[in-house]
């Protein structure tokens, strides 16, 4: 973790080396926190011919937009001057015709001249502003940095919280015609792990876009984007009185749907332009990634870019685990006063936590093996995804052989990236409210960054399943059976001294150790069995030849599809074998607290308590999967038709009916001890502490009441998974106090304030709806 000193009158940045560091990081002059750069004659920054091809396509995309749209409009503006002033009038009812064409005429012009008056301007919500006074050490490391890259100084430059480093400008037609100067975003989630080498790399490349003349292209690319995206997308006052007139006496409003017509064809050709832009603007700016990479080679060497990569990569995981335990805990109204201390306590966390996950090192393996400097590739691996912090960037592979095409070697300056900013504790302070806002709190009372990581630990403790598990409860229902009939059986044999304890006991065995490892191994082999024939069958997925191995034989497509019976019926065996460990293990774990009231009482508790839960998150996941498919045509930007929008309206009103019915069904529900959750605590007001958005009256459905309604389902469902998750924690770690000896060879789990010892794996993290959320 940075160290935060907050006097402005200290000369001294860290200087001496750390452990295992050469004389690179050798003591420096007084607030000198500029590396070190490369020495000698290093190579030009030459642009290539496969980029200036990719200028040319974009420019040749852009004039033909620009010629398009411009006779478009002049056509439109023509149809307006002859019905006008050309057109014959007709006598008697012919006049409603005259006036009708006037009309769809007059709007089919706005429509198409409203989009020179599109305006988005530069947006600093969620960022803050710092200027020379606040920062001197940072603005005398961008003054060097500009020398050195040739560029000028940003226009303005901002701080935001999260991962990131970008260039920003204002996005308007005038902005076209005047030359703007560049913003610069740094972001201090991703100052938070390089060091001032990476950092100068980082800001480096972004002050190679600076100096790229293809920059006012983009420029331009994006003003097109945004003309073409409100005419196309974007619907707006003159889409609701075409649709008013469109309602009227069909003697009058035939016009309008002439006019529909033709919008709907003008938009489908604007469409295709509009996709051709950002095929064409899409290649230029990976070619533009490229080449401000080496910007950043000249100015901080080969290593310092791609090490930047590597750890903002891992970052940007790092971020959004802490954030996760942030958000969670910040339900219980506990908020930190320095949320970065939390990203830098998962990135050292981040190896642990990841190598267990499944399947981890094939799909994260460069991320987690350490960077070596020189002039070995470290993201070598041909099958690596686009980078998961910039999907518009090239891979990092690509980019890591781009900056060593030619190797250029750098002094390393492993001083943190921290060092460049002044007040440090003020600074992390006012960026963690930000991050709060962002996350749509207001925190009110911030405390010590410690103490929040330990309210973290205590309630991802507490959710965690542990590895003898072996994923045994997630991704289903739990279904213990008719609770008091199991009980009443149990205590009716207890009584007459017929209960077989023994033979209960053994019910269970199957479900632990090395039986239960093999049993879920096969439920996951089935599973994905199951995914593959399903996904072949909607053409989801294609083999790579005309056969694939599946069931230890070489089957084509349609023999892979005809053994779908099969594996569905092994599968449901195996779940029904499972939800009978359920029954079980509550029969057995009834009968070992017979000694223990107190234990008993817990127990009938969390299982009931679980039951209702279970079937809230149940209900609320099938309606989140039907709001997604309700909402696609409206993400979309395309006009619903009635049809759809009847399906929308009874998504809507069933997911609000659906809210309606959890706060009835929690109201009186009385939760059992869960960490963090405080005693007295009312559930319905911690599931949805904001009041129920109104019901749907009339006929419309506005963007605002959607928009609300979604944060309350979304919010709410993830607070009923984690309260799913917290008691089903408890549960097992009561299973486990009644029968010690059920898992042998695992660390007891301790009860501390209602956690689960931390010596469990990491299968379910800590976000507001952990992974393995039950499904219907």
């Amino acid at each position: 973790m940075v160290e935060a000193n907050d006097s402005e009158d200290h000369d001294e940045l860290p200087s001496t080396p750390r452990e295992g560091e050469t004389g690179d990081a050798a003591p420096r002059k007084k607030r000198d926190v500029y590396p070190v750069g490369p020495a000698g004659d290093l190579p030009p920054v030459q642009v290539t011919p496969g980029y200036r091809l990719r200028v040319v396509l974009v420019l040749a995309s852009l004039l033909t937009f620009v010629a398009l749209y411009l006779a478009l409009l002049a056509a439109s503006g023509y149809l307006v001057y002859l019905t006008l002033f050309e057109m014959a009038w007709l006598p008697g009812k012919g006049i409603i015709l005259n006036l009708g064409a006037i009309a769809a005429s007059g709007m089919l012009f706005l429509f198409l001249l409203k989009g020179l008056f599109h305006n988005r301007p530069f947006s600093s919500e969620g960022l803050v502003e710092v200027t020379e006074a606040d920062q001197p050490r940072l603005f005398a490391f961008l003054r060097r940095l500009c020398e050195d890259a040739g560029s000028r100084l940003p226009g303005k430059v901002y701080l935001s919280h999260d991962v990131n480093a970008a260039v920003s400008y204002p996005q308007s037609l005038l902005s076209l015609i005047w030359p703007v100067r560049k913003n610069l975003v740094i972001g201090l989630g991703l100052v938070s792990a390089l060091d001032l080498s990476e950092l100068k790399a980082v800001l480096a490349h972004e002050f190679g876009h600076f100096s790229q003349a293809s920059m006012k292209l983009g420029q331009y690319v994006y003003v097109a984007n945004g003309v073409v995206a409100d005419i196309v997308f974007g619907r707006d006052a003159w889409d609701r009185a075409l649709n008013q007139w469109r309602s009227v006496d069909i003697r009058l409003s035939f016009p309008a749907w002439i006019l529909s017509g033709i919008v709907w064809v003008l938009r489908k050709l604007l469409e295709l332009v509009f996709r051709g832009i950002n095929l064409a603007n899409l290649s230029l700016a990976r070619q533009m990634e490229f080449n401000a990479d080496l910007h950043a080679v000249r100015i901080a060497g080969s290593d310092a870019i791609v090490s930047g990569l590597w750890k903002a990569e891992r970052a940007a995981l790092a971020y959004r685990d802490a954030l996760g335990g942030l958000a969670s805990v910040a339900e219980h109204g506990k908020y930190s006063e320095d949320v970065f201390a939390q990203v830098e306590r998962s990135l050292t966390q981040l190896d642990a936590r990841l190598g267990k996950a499944p399947g981890a090192r094939e799909r994260l393996g460069p991320i987690l093996a350490r960077y070596e400097r020189g002039p070995t590739l470290h993201f070598a691996s041909p099958a690596e995804r686009v980078s998961s912090l910039w999907a518009t960037h090239p891979p990092n592979h690509e980019r890591e052989a781009n900056a060593k095409r030619v190797y250029v070697a750098a002094p390393e300056d492993r001083r943190p990236a921290f060092s460049l900013f002044v007040k440090r504790e003020a600074l992390r302070r006012k960026m963690s409210r930000a991050v709060y806002e962002a996350l749509g709190r207001k925190a009110r009372e911030l405390l010590p960054a410690d103490e929040i990581a330990a309210l973290i630990e205590e309630e991802r403790g507490e959710m965690r399943q542990a590895e003898h598990y072996h994923g045994l409860y997630e991704n289903r229902l739990l279904d213990p059976g008719d609770l008091d009939a199991a009980a009443a059986a149990i205590d009716a044999g207890a009584a007459s001294g017929a209960l077989d304890r023994g033979g209960l006991r053994a019910a269970v065995l199957p479900f632990t150790g090395d039986a239960l490892k093999e049993r879920m191994a096969r439920v996951d082999a089935l599973r994905g069995e199951s995914e593959l024939v399903e996904a072949l069958s909607a053409d989801r997925v294609r083999l790579k030849g005309k056969t694939a191995e599946f069931r230890g034989a070489q089957r084509t497509r349609d023999g892979i599809i005809a053994l779908a019976a099969d594996v569905q019926r092994e599968l449901r065996a195996e779940l029904a074998a499972l939800q009978g460990a359920d029954q079980a293990f509550f029969r057995h774990v009834y009968a070992c607290s017979a000694g223990d009231p107190e234990a008993r009482e817990e127990l009938l508790q969390r299982y009931r308590f679980l039951l209702v839960i279970q079937r809230l998150v149940v209900k609320h996941n099938a309606l989140d999967e039907a709001l997604d498919g309700a909402l696609q045509g409206l993400r979309g930007g395309t006009e619903l038709s009635e049809d759809d929008f009847r399906r929308l309206a009874e998504v809507l009103s069933a997911a609000r009916a659906a809210l309606e019915e959890t706060l009835r069904t929690t109201k009186p529900l009385v939760p059992p001890k869960l960490a963090l959750l405080q005693r007295g605590t009312l559930l319905h007001r911690f599931v949805l502490p904001e009041p129920l958005v109104a019901p749907l009256e009339g006929g419309g459905i506005s963007g605002a009441w959607i928009n609300e309604l979604m944060q309350q389902h979304t919010g709410a469902l993830g607070r009923l998974r984690k309260l799913h998750f917290k008691n089903l924690g408890q549960l097992l770690a009561l299973t486990e106090r009644l029968d010690p000896a059920l898992f042998p060879g695992q660390a007891p789990r301790e009860e501390a304030g209602g956690s689960v010892a931390a010596a469990a794996s990491t299968r379910a993290p800590a976000t507001a709806g952990p992974r393995g959320a039950p499904q219907g």
